[in-house]
């Protein structure tokens, strides 16, 4: 989370909560053992995936042998962290692309369903930095560990009627650099967008309560969730917020429909680690960040097919 951008107030909770779907996401086949590289294996253990990519990233564990990462601010750990983060998504089948947009900076994407490049578009998106000096992470392992397991399990789904395009990005604690180029570039290549959705810190829940906090959720967003949300086991409370300082602004700056998944930021239940050396894998709340994946992919899958 950047939070040198200006954080307005926050705005108060959703109200009702609608009916359930009654839809069933077909999920991803889990293996019945986990592997010694969870990233390697056929079948993928969701949890057991978001627990590795939070670990290696914020040096809880070795990215690689002899290497733990004490940041991902400095060109030659972002280098480290990129190396891990496209091999991991290589070996979940995603055709992976870069975005070299300065000489600082590079994001990662990959794109699943129709190949016409005119469909209708919804972009997930998250930053993989972090500060100078801090693990990240919550801020922002956590959010490149949901996109990823998203990932994982959007681009088999059958049928996509939309296009998806997952990207990680760079420089988000730079001043939203990354996706403020990723939005650009966007805007140049005339994507038609249905909307975007960016995940900044989803692993601290001290009450328990599960919620999420939708921040400036465009027209329709907020029912689309809490109908999803109302669905799960148990209700997962939908928060709204004014918050714009995050990787969403950079999108709506440009025009587009763009919502920032958080926990509690504004509604008194985030990380006291945010850019600090604390911020480790050991203080995030895995069964929480498990919690808001399963909401997200089904809210996506709902959106990746056109309904």
């Amino acid at each position: 989370m950047n939070n040198a951008a200006p954080v307005p107030g926050r705005s108060g909770s959703a109200g009702a909560r609608l009916a359930a779907l009654g839809f069933v996401l077909a999920l991803f086949t889990a293996c019945s053992t986990t592997p010694r590289s969870v990233v390697a294996a056929r079948g993928v253990d969701i949890q057991a995936l978001e627990r590795e990519i939070v670990s290696k990233l914020a040096g809880g564990i070795e990215i690689r042998p002899g290497i733990k990462l004490a940041a991902r601010f400095t060109a030659e750990d972002k280098k480290e962290a990129r190396a891990f983060l496209i091999e991991a998504w290589r070996k979940l089948g995603l055709e992976v692309r870069t975005q070299d947009y300065s000489e600082t900076g590079q994001n990662i994407y990959a794109v699943a369903g129709p190949a016409n490049p005119n469909a209708e578009t919804v972009v997930l998106g998250a930053h993989y930095d972090s500060v100078r000096g801090a693990p990240g992470a919550n801020d922002n392992a956590t959010g490149t560990a949901l996109i990823t397991a998203a990932a994982a399990r959007l681009s088999r789904l059958k049928p996509l009627t939309r296009r998806l395009i997952f990207v990680l990005f760079d420089e988000e604690e730079r001043g939203m650099r990354g996706s403020r180029a990723f939005a650009q570039k966007l805007k140049d290549e005339g994507a038609r967008i249905h909307s975007v959705y960016t995940v900044d810190q989803m692993g601290w829940d001290k009450d328990g309560d599960k919620a999420i906090e939708l921040e400036i959720p465009y027209e329709g967003a907020l029912e689309l969730y809490a109908r999803v949300a109302a669905g799960m086991k148990p209700p997962i409370p939908i928060l709204t917020t004014q918050e714009r300082g995050s990787d969403h602004s950079a999108f709506r700056r440009l025009g587009f429909k763009a919502v920032g998944l958080t926990e509690e930021y504004h509604h008194d239940d985030t990380t006291p680690h945010i850019h600090r050396a604390g911020d480790t894998a050991d203080t995030v709340d895995f069964d929480y960040l498990a919690s808001t994946t399963e909401l997200a992919v089904r809210v996506w899958a709902l959106l990746a097919q056109g309904r």
